[in-house]
């Protein structure tokens, strides 16, 4: 990295708190938003009793508010195209025009720009023993759903290939759109990739971030001796009693610029990347998934050169604090080398505890909670800590639960903050935030030069989906012409998104006008045939100058008076 990054923009979705600001006033709270299930809501969340009442069975996790139905900022995406979806591609999306929304960037006017999109989702880290998934939990038990569906929109949509590649299509980004799947340091290695290619030139704005959520959305887990979850299912970080993580879920976006182009453009600027570093641990660990000394000294020092800062230019360092005792006591060793010979203490925090550990998202929490530390002078202490280690009370690291007041360290009057990501892949990254150029959000008082954003219309709300009904695909059914019709029209207006036409405006245009791609056309075409035995393929019905052509064409085969 050759230059700071300006983080000019972001947008959240986590546990405790539907926006930035609720959730600001609930970490400074110092509250958990990890709390208990009870049976009767894991059993309306279909886990099996049996699971529930299994002695090792801690039914305790963080989860977001954020739903599908109530997300703001998707309503370009057909109700098909949501019931089919992966949700933390959607929450991906979300926060995407949020980000920018915040930003003060419209989202139309990033269409067809060079636009750098970059992030990742969840692995269902927290599960279990089972792989949890949207796919594995929902969508392979709705038959009918699965019935009439074709392969590739089941794959796009559940696939973590695709999640930026649909931020990119859906807001015409012509930029690098980059998967990212280094396990827990998913987020904030997106934000180190996205901030070399702004400091190449490759563009000059870019989102990068995360999103995780686990399925069912209430849920806990199996504790299982020698793992990494909590067999109470409480986080304490960095405490001498630490037995274990807890699972959360959310995601974030954030808007990135460099700080020259920033300033230029008289942005709000939230928090300034000084230096940024990721590296690899190599074979040096116990085992694979294993935290490494080695590897988090060098990404550590990495960053701070990046930064061209000294160590006791840190202010505070934003742990990646899992509350797991090998790696507790490996990360905070690692900071009291690097740290060593400060004149003061270094203060160390993590946001786990009051979170829950977000798996993919985890750099999301741990960043956005430094960026309203920065806006509020402190940081909040670390939620269920009580006391360090004895191996490590002496050291220069310094856990605390009370705040921290963030002040500068250096003559050039900085607070620079450090924030740590270190994935079970092996993938670590470090780095260095500051406040450099920020400046504070008050209501109704912008920034000077903030371009504020233009409100993006609402879509109407989209239709419900049809009910489920046992055998709708299961053979032929009437075929009346005007059943045929309504039936049709429920198909195609079910994947149209936005400024829908009306049923009797759908049935004078033909497929492509509807905006109907081939994917689309397969799948109606599969529910043609399994409900009035008439068979098509995409160049039949690209060929049909409307749907009301192409119903009466159905009903003639379907009565044999048409031609086979």
């Amino acid at each position: 990295m050759t230059g700071p990054i300006a983080i000019i923009g972001y947008a959240a979705r986590l546990p405790g708190g539907d926006s930035l600001d609720d959730l600001d006033g609930f970490l400074a709270d110092g509250r958990s938003a990890v709390r208990t299930h009870s049976r009767e809501e894991l059993l309306e969340q279909g886990i099996d009793p049996a699971e529930i009442d299994r002695p090792d069975y801690v039914p305790r996790s963080a989860a977001t508010g954020w739903t599908v139905d109530g997300a703001k900022h998707i309503d370009m995406l057909s109700t098909r195209e949501r019931r089919v979806t992966d949700p933390q591609q959607l929450l991906f999306l979300d926060c995407s025009v949020a980000a920018l929304e915040h930003a003060g960037i419209p989202p139309q006017q990033v269409s067809g720009q060079d636009v750098a999109c970059v992030g990742g989702v969840g692995m269902g880290l927290y599960a279990g023993n089972d792989l949890s998934s949207w796919f594995t939990q929902h969508l392979r038990h709705d038959r009918k759903l699965l019935d009439e569906a074709v392969p590739p929109e089941i794959l796009v949509g559940n696939g973590s290939d695709h999640t930026v590649g649909r931020v990119a299509y859906r807001l015409g980004l012509t930029g690098p759109a980059v998967n990212v799947q280094t396990a827990c340091s998913t987020a904030l290695v997106s934000v180190e990739y996205a901030c070399m290619l702004l400091n190449a030139g490759r563009v000059g704005l870019a989102l990068a971030g995360a999103a995780s959520l686990y399925f069912p959305g209430k849920r806990g887990y199996r504790h299982e001796r020698g793992g990494i979850l909590s067999p109470d299912g409480v986080c304490r970080a960095f405490d001498a009693s630490a037995d274990g993580t807890v699972g959360g879920s959310g995601g974030g976006v954030f808007v990135l610029k460099r700080l020259t182009d920033a300033l230029r453009d008289g942005d709000e600027v939230h928090g300034v990347v000084e230096g940024i570093h990721q590296g690899s641990d190599g074979s040096a660990r116990a085992s694979y998934t294993a935290p490494a000394y080695d590897g988090q000294l060098r990404v550590v020092r990495g960053a701070l050169r990046a930064a061209g800062v000294q160590p006791d230019a840190i202010s505070y360092v934003e742990a990646h604090g899992t509350g797991t005792p090998v790696g507790d006591l490996i990360e905070l060793s690692v900071l009291d080398e690097v740290f060593a010979g400060r004149p003061a203490p270094l203060p160390v925090g993590s946001v786990k505890p009051a979170l829950g550990h977000l798996d993919a998202a985890a750099g999301v929490a741990s960043l956005v909670n430094v960026l309203l530390g920065l806006r509020r002078g402190a940081m909040p202490g670390t939620v269920n800590f009580t006391r360090a280690p004895d191996a490590l009370a002496g050291g220069v690291a310094r856990p605390s639960a009370e705040p921290v007041p963030l002040r500068p360290t250096g003559p050039d009057g900085v607070v620079r903050v450090g924030v740590s990501s270190f994935g079970a892949s092996g993938t670590s990254v470090h780095a260095v935030v500051s406040d450099r150029a920020v400046t504070v959000r008050r209501t109704g008082a912008p920034a000077s030069g903030t371009v504020r954003a233009t409100p993006v219309a609402s879509a109407p709300a989209p239709a419900a989906a049809p009910e489920e009904r046992p055998g709708t695909t299961a053979g032929p059914t009437t075929a009346d012409p005007g059943t045929i019709r309504r039936q049709v029209l429920e198909l195609v207006l079910d994947r149209i998104a936005s400024d829908r036409p009306t049923p009797e405006e759908s049935g004078r245009l033909g497929a492509v006008d509807l905006g109907l791609d081939s994917v689309d056309l397969l799948a109606v075409a599969k529910v043609i045939a399994a409900r009035w035995a008439v068979e098509y393929d995409v160049i039949d019905m690209l060929m049909f100058a409307s749907i009301d052509e192409m119903t009466d064409d159905i009903a003639a085969r379907a009565t044999g008076e048409g031609s086979s």
